[in-house]
């Protein structure tokens, strides 16, 4: 039971520390599109609360709408669109932020891989959606 009572009451330090040493850190604002998008994507094969790399395959192919195995902006615009994820500015910025090697296109090697290393933040092979909304709002500013 002293063991209860000490962890709470150490976890209660930590936290009011926390709150203490970083007052000025600002909350990352959360953004609809990309907690819908996240909560499609991650309810689709295993509701966990993470995306696997199966999952954000899944969104890729969605926006690859001819399977040709490459995103152009064409495309991508076109289910940015059809899904009425935002405006225009918004989805161009972000296609030319996933397009790593700059070619026109976001492809599965090297730009998709990149783009989940990227947004696994801690490297557990899975994304979180603290970490998803962090990379989504970090790639939208």
């Amino acid at each position: 039971m002293q063991q209860v009572a000490y962890c709470l009451a150490l976890g209660l330090f930590v936290l009011i520390m926390g709150i203490h040493c970083h007052p000025e850190r600002p909350n990352i604002p959360v953004d609809p599109v990309a907690q819908a998008i996240f909560q499609t994507a991650e309810a689709n094969r295993t509701p966990d609360g993470f995306l696997t790399q199966e999952e954000m395959t899944e969104i890729f192919q969605r926006f690859d709408m001819n399977a040709d195995g490459n995103i152009d902006e064409t495309e991508f615009i076109a289910h940015w669109t059809l899904l009425k994820l935002g405006d225009l500015e918004h989805a161009v910025t972000l296609f030319h932020r996933a397009d790593t090697d700059r070619n026109g296109e976001i492809s599965k090697n090297p730009d998709f891989a990149r783009l989940f290393y990227y947004f696994d933040r801690d490297g557990d092979h899975k994304i979180a959606e603290s970490e998803f909304l962090a990379v989504w709002y970090s790639l939208s500013t």
